[in-house]
């Protein structure tokens, strides 16, 4: 079980730090598009996807600690699909500059969350719930990218 830990920690970790690459790649490209005026400051939105993961590691921890269901690694894949998920939308944003495909990619996101809340729920409801802010979020990111890419187009 303590393996689970580890890794659980360690892709939440590694997902974050490519994320925040991808960001920082393209952090000059990000400073000359128009944002609305509801757009959080870059230290606030760092703040907040690092408290995100960190909620979403431990909700994986709570559902592998209470077996990770019949198929653990069925629920391992929608974690690895989770973060993919992310990362990808980081590389379509920053450094391919496709702010539609991003916004469309984030609505993925939200669904891939509430897949995950839902596979949890059974076996911790606290995970689950773990999963909430992260969903919210999802879907503010998701209007804020496409507010992006109405103003840009």
């Amino acid at each position: 079980m303590f393996t689970y830990y580890i890794v659980i920690i360690a892709a939440a970790l590694a997902t974050a730090a490519l994320g925040a690459r991808f960001a920082q790649s393209g952090k000059s490209w990000s400073r000359t598009i128009r944002v609305p005026d509801w757009t959080p400051a870059g230290r606030t939105i760092a703040i907040v996807w690092a408290i995100l993961y960190g909620m979403s590691a431990l909700s994986a921890i709570f559902a592998f600690s209470a077996g990770g269901g019949g198929r653990p690694d069925m629920l391992a894949a929608l974690f690895v699909v989770h973060a993919l998920l992310n990362v990808s939308w980081c590389f379509l944003f920053f450094i391919q500059k496709q702010i539609g495909s991003a916004a469309l990619e984030c609505s993925l996101v939200a669904l891939c969350v509430v897949m995950l809340a839902i596979s949890v729920f059974p076996l911790s409801v606290f995970g689950a719930l773990l999963l909430v802010p992260y969903l919210a979020w999802s879907l503010y990111a998701m209007a804020l990218t496409y507010a992006i890419f109405r103003l840009n187009v």
